[in-house]
C-alpha cells in the first residue's frame, strides 16, 4: 500500500485536480486522501460552493478520502496553509508521500528551495529587504537571489511557493512523508485563458457563476454536481462585513491573525472611509500589504478567529466524506492516527479543549457561510453534517 496525499482547496474541483490524482496512482499510489479548505478559502472569501458540493466531486472524481482542512488554517498565509494541512496528513500515520502540482515540476529543486528560503543565512537579508516597505514575498525573493538567483526564480511562481511551503512544513513538524511534485500543465493560477481541457479555478468560479459553459474544464460527475449545486455570494454578507469593521477598533484588530507593524490602524481608517468590501480592500491596500493579506485579515475578524486560534496545532482530524478505498484508510487509522478522528461533532468534546474551540469556529463559519447561500439551501448546519459516503 502507498498513500498519497494532496493538500488543496478544490474551488472547485478541476480536470487539473483529477490529473493531479491520476499521476500519484501512475508513480505508484494505491489510495489518494485530500485535506480540503471548508467552507472559507485562502482569499479570505467563501468557497464558491459548500464544502460537502466540494468533497463529492472529488471522490467522484480520483480523490478517496476527504479530510477538512478548518477555516481557522484555511484563510491564512501560505505558510499556515501548509503547516495545518501537513499536520493533517502526518497526524493520520499512513501517508506516505505529499504530493502537488508545481511549475519547476522538481522535487529536489523545491525541497533545496525550501532548505534555504528557512535557513539562518537568509533571515537577515529578509529583515533588511522588509525596511524597504516590500511585502514578505517580495522581501523574501530578493534576500534568496543575493543568495542563489535560480532559487530566487522559483518561488515567483504560485505553485512553486506552495510546494516549498509543504516541503519546509513536513520538516518542521518532523514528518517521514515524502514530497513529490510533478510538473503543473495547463493554464496558470488564476489564469483567464484555458489551455486544452485544464483552466484555472478562478476561470471556472466565474464560468459556473455566469452561466457560461464549463463542462470541458472539470470531470463529467462534477460538472453534473456542479450544475445543480448552490453557489455561494460574499455580497449577501457586504454589509455585515461593513458594519463589524466600521464598528471595530485598532485594538480589537490587533488579535486578529496576520496584523502587524500598524496595519490595524490603515483597515480601522480605510473602513470608515469605505462604501463596499471592495472599496475597503482598495483604499487599506499598499505596497507592503498585498490585497489578498488585506482580504484574510478583515474575514478573519469577522469570523472571530485570532492569531492564537491560528497558532494552535491541528487538533483533530475531521472525516468529509470517503469510498471503499477510503473507508480502508479510516480503519486503518484507528491504529496509526495520532490526531482523533472526527466523523460527527458528539466526538468533538472527547477531542479536548483546543478541538473544541476551533470546532466552535468552524460551526460559526457553517452558519455565516449559510448565509452567503441562497435561503433555500441554509440547512446544512456543521454540527449536523455527516460524511459523504460513495
Amino acid at each position: 500500500m502507498k498513500v498519497a496525499g494532496i493538500i488543496a482547496e478544490y474551488n472547485p474541483f478541476h480536470n487539473g485536480h483529477a490529473l493531479l490524482a491520476q499521476k500519484a496512482r501512475e508513480a505508484g499510489a494505491t489510495h489518494v486522501v485530500a485535506v480540503m479548505s471548508g467552507n472559507f478559502v485562502q482569499r479570505g472569501e467563501p468557497a464558491i460552493m459548500h464544502h460537502s458540493v466540494r468533497t463529492r466531486a472529488a471522490l467522484e472524481s480520483g480523490v478517496d478520502l476527504v479530510l477538512q482542512l478548518p477555516s481557522v488554517y484555511a484563510v491564512s498565509s501560505a505558510q499556515s496553509f501548509a503547516r495545518a494541512g501537513a499536520e493533517i496528513l502526518d497526524g493520520t500515520g499512513c501517508v506516505d508521500w505529499l504530493v502537488f502540482g508545481s511549475e519547476c515540476g522538481s522535487t529536489e529543486m523545491i525541497t533545496e528551495a525550501a532548505e534555504l528560503v528557512y535557513s539562518d543565512e537568509i533571515k537577515p537579508l529578509i529583515t533588511a529587504e522588509l525596511e524597504k516597505g516590500i511585502t514578505f514575498a517580495a522581501a523574501r525573493e530578493n534576500a534568496l537571489r543575493k543568495i542563489n538567483p535560480g532559487f530566487a526564480d522559483i518561488i515567483q511562481s504560485p505553485n512553486n511557493i506552495l510546494g516549498v511551503e509543504y516541503a519546509a512544513a513536513l520538516k518542521k513538524i518532523g514528518s517521514k512523508i515524502s514530497p513529490v511534485t510533478f510538473a503543473r500543465v495547463g493554464a496558470e493560477h488564476d489564469s483567464k485563458e484555458a489551455i486544452g481541457s485544464i483552466a484555472s479555478a478562478s476561470m471556472i468560479r466565474e464560468a459556473v457563476k455566469s452561466g457560461e459553459n464549463f463542462a470541458d474544464f472539470v470531470p463529467e460527475k462534477a460538472a453534473e454536481l456542479y450544475s445543480d449545486a448552490a453557489l455561494s455570494d460574499i455580497k449577501l454578507i457586504e454589509n455585515a462585513i461593513l458594519y463589524k469593521m466600521k464598528t471595530t477598533t485598532a485594538q480589537a484588530l490587533l488579535f486578529a491573525p496576520d496584523v502587524s507593524e500598524g496595519i490595524e490602524n490603515r483597515i480601522v481608517s480605510a473602513a470608515k472611509e469605505a462604501k463596499s468590501l471592495d472599496g475597503l480592500y482598495s483604499i487599506a491596500k499598499t505596497k507592503r500589504y498585498t490585497h489578498a493579506r488585506i482580504r484574510r485579515i478583515i474575514m478573519n475578524h469577522f469570523l472571530c478567529v485570532t492569531a492564537a486560534d491560528l497558532a494552535l496545532p491541528v487538533p483533530y482530524i475531521r472525516v468529509t466524506g470517503f469510498n471503499e478505498k477510503g473507508a480502508e484508510l479510516i480503519r486503518m487509522m484507528k491504529n496509526t492516527a495520532n490526531l482523533p478522528v472526527i466523523t460527527k461533532a458528539a466526538d468533538i468534546p472527547q477531542a479536548g479543549e483546543n478541538a473544541q474551540r476551533i470546532f466552535s469556529l468552524e460551526c460559526t463559519a457553517g452558519e455565516i457561510f449559510l448565509l452567503c447561500m441562497p435561503e433555500n439551501a441554509r440547512n446544512a448546519a456543521e454540527k449536523s453534517f455527516r460524511p459523504i459516503i460513495i
